[in-house]
């Protein structure tokens, strides 16, 4: 029988190959090494994806269910998002590339 998973939030780093290039695997590992020295690493679920198709902005960066694609990741910006869905700050607003609709406020009050 299928049990609801605990995660209150999904992080997917794109790893097509231009983000390869531009160092996501790296972001991904960093991420996760991040969140794993938290008390709360069962709240946030860091995976890959396959090439989100927005190559000339990459490193490409998910955040569901808030529906939030963020674009330029660095390591910086890595560190900072963890620390904000963690903290429930509104998340690297610069790095925003794309919102989807009606997904806007829904990390408020952080985990």
């Amino acid at each position: 029988m299928f049990s609801q998973p605990s995660w209150k939030f999904h992080l997917f780093f794109c790893t097509g190959n231009k983000c390869l290039g531009k160092g996501s695997e790296d972001l991904k590992l960093l991420a996760q090494n991040k969140l794993s020295q938290t008390t709360h690493a069962g709240d946030l679920l860091i995976t890959k994806s396959g090439c989100l198709d927005l190559c000339d902005y990459g490193p490409i960066a998910l955040l569901y269910p808030e529906g939030k694609w963020f674009s330029s990741m660095d390591e910086k910006s890595t560190s900072a998002m963890i620390d904000q869905i963690l903290t429930g700050q509104d998340v690297l607003p610069r790095n925003i590339i794309y919102q989807i609709p009606g997904k806007d406020g829904l990390n408020k009050n952080g985990v």
